[in-house]
């Protein structure tokens, strides 16, 4: 069926004007292959012109054959009589699921040292174990299904001398870590053997792995490591569907690196960059903003599930992406499997962004690592307010899937309300975030929002954009004097007031305030996140309640001396305070 689809496909193309990305890919492919510039990552590239190479210019397709690309079938390749990558490497090692291609003499020469003297060099000892390790989580540990295998290619084809999944060791080209070749549809036909389900767009592959890594940062090892856990992860990727879009093929393989080698965080080179721009859609078609965007899927991890980026990959076949982007929409539909929806998972994170803490007590606001982040988003208006005033922010570059962060600066009560100049108001969400000095925050959602900034140490309003049907938003967010005491007609706000006393023995009284009635929570967490007591859950009216902490845990033990955070968590929003038991 795919060889009727591939005569189709080139009929198609045949008369198509260059798809513009991948006139983009070749002419760095190119660059990298000749050595004329440095790039670390190209696998993307090398999909462009798998995908829709068919399309480019004779010319530049001329110079990609000098670096044995292949036109002749409906995926473009590289050689398939004898694998270009495998010139000059004599030497082969099978370990698990893979064969190891290297040589120790020329200009591809790994080092030969042998210290163990199992006649293994010791760089394909620590490419063997570290592969296996990736193999073992992610095929095991997480369940993904195994790439696609190619012993089916016919005996006149270079497969690398068996089924397993072939690994060449060389020079991958100016500041390449390593790569992924996609080589032919999976089974010649598009459907993954090494699954239960009916893929479509599944492809064959082989990866390039450095012959050294001198001059990168990080160490050897640690090099090996993060570019096996992410190329290796392309592989099984393009084992589920070669369309998907880009930035989640990057996406979710560089949070695969944080998965498999947590402590090595090679990731944190691309936030800076990304934080810088927190306007710019979390898919923007761009390989700058691709890499950064796995802080959504770190995001996904913490607060869902470690499943949820499976369940995205099982879901991307149930949509045919050859003609058209689903990215989104799938992940909404991967997140519901777990009670949520993309975007939830959008606003948390990008409440998260300006938070900024590793407390689990905030959850659902916190990084695991983000103290060690030093990153927060730019911020794209500052505001200062007085009463009687009537200020306003307008932006018309607020991206789909993004958001942007006002500063407020007041010592008076305002209202915010937020406007979308261009469609409905349900395709942007606004929170405030209040910090106070004592890491304690309040998270209000919702328009308008009253907020009393009365103790606040920062105020941040967030528009959020949830709705992919814009490229663009316009918006006016509109701040005009609010009230500091309780009014009914303000909606969605509520406070839990400071705790006294604090510090307390043997107990504290919490004063909760609500405008409206409402379902609430409070709970008592220790420093490390873990939850103590859970003082109320169920409806509270409207009005003034105290409740209190007598100090002890759920089991009826008296808590011991220590700092405990005050969770009042209710239908729209969150609060914090911190309080200390003393004896």
């Amino acid at each position: 069926m795919k060889n009727l689809f591939g005569v189709i496909f080139l009929l198609g193309i045949l008369s198509a004007k260059p798809h513009p990305q991948t006139v983009q890919s070749a002419q760095e492919i190119i660059q990298v292959f000749s050595n004329q510039t440095s790039k670390h990552h190209i696998t993307d590239d090398l999909l462009n012109i798998a995908r829709y190479g068919h399309s480019l210019p004779e010319d530049i397709k001329n110079e990609l054959r000098q670096f044995g690309f292949n036109f002749n079938n409906s995926i473009v390749n590289r050689s398939l009589d004898v694998r270009t990558e495998a010139s000059g490497l004599d030497e082969t090692y099978d370990s698990g699921n893979f064969r190891f291609h290297y040589t120790t003499t020329g200009s591809n020469a790994i080092s030969s040292t042998d210290t163990n003297s199992n006649s293994i060099p010791d760089y394909i000892d620590v490419m063997s174990e570290t592969f296996n390790t990736v193999a073992e989580y992610q095929l095991t540990t997480l369940g993904f299904s195994e790439p696609p295998g190619d012993g089916w290619y016919p005996t006149n084809n270079d497969n690398g001398g068996n089924g397993s999944y072939d690994v060449y060791i060389r020079n991958a080209g100016t500041g390449v870590y390593g790569y992924v070749q996609p080589e032919d549809w999976a089974n010649n036909s598009g459907n993954n053997e090494n699954s239960s389900a009916d893929e479509v767009n599944a492809f064959t592959s082989y990866m390039v792995m450095r012959h050294n890594y001198s001059g990168f940062p990080n160490t050897l090892i640690e090099n090996i490591q993060v570019t096996a856990a992410h190329e290796f992860f392309h592989a099984v990727q393009f084992g589920y569907d070669g369309f998907e879009e880009s930035w989640v093929f990057e996406a979710t393989s560089v949070q695969m690196e944080e998965m498999i080698y947590d402590d090595v965080n090679d990731c944190y080179q691309y936030m800076s960059s990304w934080f810088n721009s927190p306007q710019q859609s979390l898919n923007l078609d761009s390989s700058n903003r691709w890499y950064g965007s796995f802080i959504f899927f770190e995001y996904v991890n913490t607060h869902l599930s470690v499943d949820a980026i499976k369940t995205f990959w099982e879901k991307s076949i149930t949509h045919d992406s050859y003609y058209g982007e689903y990215s989104i929409q799938t992940l909404d539909e991967a997140f519901q499997d777990f009670g949520s929806n993309f975007s939830s998972m959008l606003n948390g994170m990008s409440i998260a962004n300006r938070v900024m803490s590793s407390l689990v007590s905030i959850s659902p606001y916190y990084y695991e690592e983000a103290d060690s982040y030093t990153v927060t988003p730019s911020t794209f208006s500052t505001v200062s307010f007085s009463a009687g005033g009537n200020e306003s922010v307008t932006s018309t570059n607020l991206n789909a899937n993004a958001a942007q962060y006002i500063r407020f600066n007041s010592f008076d009560p305002v209202l915010a309300t937020l406007t979308n100049d261009d469609g409905p108001d349900s395709y942007l969400e606004l929170h405030t975030i209040i910090s106070y000095g004592d890491s304690a925050w309040t998270v209000l959602s919702g328009s308008p929002i009253n907020v009393d900034p009365t103790d606040a140490y920062r105020i941040y309003f967030v528009v959020v954009s949830q709705n992919p049907d814009a490229s663009n938003f316009d918006y006016t967010l509109t701040f005009t004097d609010g009230v500091a005491s309780v009014e009914p007609e303000i909606p969605n706000n509520f406070s839990v007031s400071n705790a006294y006393p604090n510090p307390f023995n043997p107990q504290t009284h919490i004063q909760i305030d609500l405008l409206i009635s409402e379902k609430v929570s409070l709970f008592i967490y220790d420093i490390n996140g873990r939850l103590v007591k859970k003082l109320f859950n169920g409806d509270i009216n409207a009005g003034q309640h105290v409740l209190t902490w007598n100090g002890f845990d759920e089991n009826g033990n008296y808590a011991s001396s220590g700092t405990y955070f005050v969770r009042l968590k209710g239908e729209k929003q969150e609060s914090w305070q911190k309080v200390t038991l003393l004896k």
